[in-house]
């Protein structure tokens, strides 16, 4: 039988937790979307040595596990002699990794745009950014939202890793829980509901975001 005592007693630990995994999620995500941008337009119109710089960049995102990414900072920093703790590498290791996966969800949505457009603009004399920012840019969001909103999903899910490093987070607070109560199936299984849940309304958030760019995109 469900214990339903053991859950009402976790709850405010799980939901502290929580709080520490939305802040992370809140903060590293959007500077990783900011900095993904700034590193697809590196590879295309960056010159050969910053365009081979941004590509090893995204290769190493893809290439090497988010854990070994968030151990090597949680332990490679304090040997640089920056003091630092596990909330400040929970939210740089996840504005390095969401910044080389976003970064190639941004190029593939420029260059969907048919470069006849970009040609014509500068042939009327636009300069080229301000062709992106009158052109491009406003096409992207129907081509951008759905992968971004996978992207956003998985790695508000993938701040679990963090327990690794002590941060107080959801999965941290739910194994701290267990522990103590040794009621596996009911922490993790609430722990796993709240993931759930919260995943859910940040698909709900992108379904509205995607469904409000393709009506303006009808309207234009």
């Amino acid at each position: 039988m469900i214990d339903f005592d053991v859950i009402r007693a976790a709850l405010p630990t799980l939901i502290g937790g929580l709080k520490i995994t939305v802040e992370v999620a809140g903060i590293g995500i959007p500077l990783g979307l900011l900095v993904g941008t700034a590193l697809a337009y590196m590879t295309l119109v960056g010159n050969g040595f910053v365009s081979r710089l941004a590509k090893t960049y995204i290769e190493c995102v893809r290439n090497v596990p988010f854990l070994i990414i968030v151990y090597l900072a949680y332990f490679g920093i304090p040997k640089l002699g920056v003091a630092t703790d596990a909330f400040s590498i929970a939210i740089l290791t996840t504005v390095f990794y969401t910044a080389g996966y976003f970064s190639e969800l941004m190029r593939a949505a420029i260059l969907s745009v048919p470069k006849g457009q970009l040609q014509a603009a500068l042939a009327l004399g636009m300069g080229y950014w301000k062709t992106q920012q009158k052109i491009i840019w406003p096409q992207l969001l129907g081509f951008l939202i759905p992968p971004t909103t996978s992207l956003v999903i998985m790695m508000f899910k993938d701040t679990a890793i963090f327990s690794v490093i002590t941060l107080p987070e959801l999965t941290y607070q739910s194994n701290v829980e267990v522990s103590n109560s040794f009621a596996y199936v009911e922490i993790l299984g609430t722990t796993a509901l709240i993931y759930w849940v919260s995943s859910w309304f940040l698909d709900f958030a992108g379904n509205l975001m995607n469904r409000y760019a393709l009506r303006w995109k009808s309207r234009h």
